[in-house]
């Protein structure tokens, strides 16, 4: 990306071409050191080691990556070197990157789908050559023989496995008070297994957060997250007493949940913390770095913490319909939903610029492919004849991650809207 630099850096945002993908910088800093100061303060109260797993599925990027680290931004009260990776690719790309500017940040990768598959396997020994620590998921018996039958891995350590719990969402994972759970516990700890498997702890995910509309919901599922996996930590010691149960990892968060460590002096978190837990606990969560409307929706971030949005421009304009085209269609958007209304709402360029309280006009309220439609939002009053063809606005997405993968490279900038770099993602398979 170093020719978009070249002709774009030290411009405006204004002046880039559309449909661009604008992250700024100063949030989404301010979004990464939030979050590990939370996790941070979290131990600090509890008197307990608490761990920090970024989850990189969002921007995809190595600088994205080193921030949610903690890495370079002042004032962050911890550092990590642990992360989570949707696919294989990324985490070779990151660990390429790290090793063309000779750094060595990322010790622990864990790679988030449980795909224990004989092809999948062999990707994932040669990639334990290349790291510290790599975590693998399991949630399936057939995951476990397959591991047994395929033996150690290219470093010549144990597989180390995340048990995948499934605490609401039903997306992946295994209710840890089923008979499928317990007999895929008995069989991580059988020595056939054992041999070549080292259960590392357990992982859970409560995608239904999202449902929330309260810092206290979201503080509520956290809460079930934390018990969901301490239940199935204890159940390892009821099947293996020689266990030390506090080496476990028991590994938690969604961005919701995670948010919500803002209520850390909860009694109720505190004390399950304190008194109850009987593994190590870890936070995990990816999309807090850049939010979105579906955050915004859950009442635990404000608008102006969303990092990353659309830039568009208006190709023409229907008076007798008080309509709007943009082309902020379906490939820069897509089909993503959430309590607010459409495809994502509508910002003047100057409330960004001078970090003005949105004032929300329109709203993108359906799309084609290259073609978005603005209508009027809520009540706002907007006329389509005040809005200049050619001008240019920005789109708070309904869901970064999803509308970051429609984009090769992002424009990054800063607090003057000035483009300083050029961030190009690790992305598809």
């Amino acid at each position: 990306m170093t020719d978009l630099l070249s002709k774009y850096g030290g411009k405006n945002f204004q002046s880039l071409p559309t449909p661009s993908f604008i992250l700024q910088e100063d949030k989404f800093d301010k979004n990464c050191k939030s979050m590990l100061n939370n996790v941070h303060d979290l131990a600090q109260i509890t008197g307990k080691e608490i761990l920090f797993r970024a989850h990189i599925k969002t921007h995809k990027t190595a600088q994205g990556t080193f921030k949610q680290l903690g890495l370079g931004i002042p004032s962050c009260k911890m550092t990590s070197d642990s992360i989570v990776v949707s696919t294989i690719k990324e985490a070779h790309g990151l660990l390429d990157f790290q090793e063309s500017i000779g750094k060595d940040y990322i010790k622990d990768i864990c790679y988030s789908m449980p795909s224990c598959l004989m092809p999948t396997l062999k990707q994932l020994s040669c990639l334990s050559r290349r790291v510290d620590s790599l975590r693998i998921f399991v949630d399936h018996l057939e995951h476990l023989e397959n591991l047994a039958r395929f033996g150690r891995p290219a470093s010549k350590k144990k597989w180390s496995v995340f048990i995948k719990v499934d605490m609401g969402s039903h997306r992946a994972g295994l209710d840890p008070a089923s008979p499928e759970f317990l007999s895929l516990v008995k069989k991580a700890l059988s020595p056939d297994v054992a041999e070549v498997v080292e259960l590392y702890g357990f992982y859970a995910h409560a995608g239904h957060s999202y449902s929330s509309s309260s810092m206290e919901d979201s503080h509520k599922y956290l809460i079930d997250e934390i018990e969901a996996v301490n239940s199935a930590a204890q159940l390892v010691g009821q099947e293996a007493h020689n266990i030390d149960l506090s080496k476990l990892v028991l590994s938690v968060g969604s961005t919701p949940t995670s948010n919500s460590l803002q209520m850390a002096e909860e009694p109720a978190l505190i004390k399950l913390i304190q008194n109850k837990l009987v593994g190590t606990l870890e936070i995990h969560c990816g999309n807090y770095c850049l939010c979105d409307l579906q955050q915004l929706s859950t009442g635990c971030i404000k608008d102006h913490d969303i990092s990353g949005f659309v830039l568009g421009t208006v190709f023409s304009s229907y008076e007798a319909r008080n309509e709007v085209l943009t082309d902020t269609g379906v490939m820069s958007l897509t089909r993503e939903t959430s309590k607010f209304p459409g495809r994502g709402l509508c910002v003047k360029l100057e409330d960004i610029l001078y970090n003005k309280p949105y004032d929300y006009q329109w709203y993108v309220d359906r799309v084609s492919q290259e073609h978005g439609i603005l209508k009027p939002y809520n009540d706002s009053g907007a006329d389509s004849k005040d809005l200049r063809l050619g001008s240019k606005l920005a789109v708070l997405p309904q869901h970064s991650c999803i509308v970051m993968g429609q984009f090769s490279y992002y424009f990054i900038v800063d607090k003057e809207g000035t483009v300083t770099d050029v961030w190009t993602p690790f992305q598809k398979w």
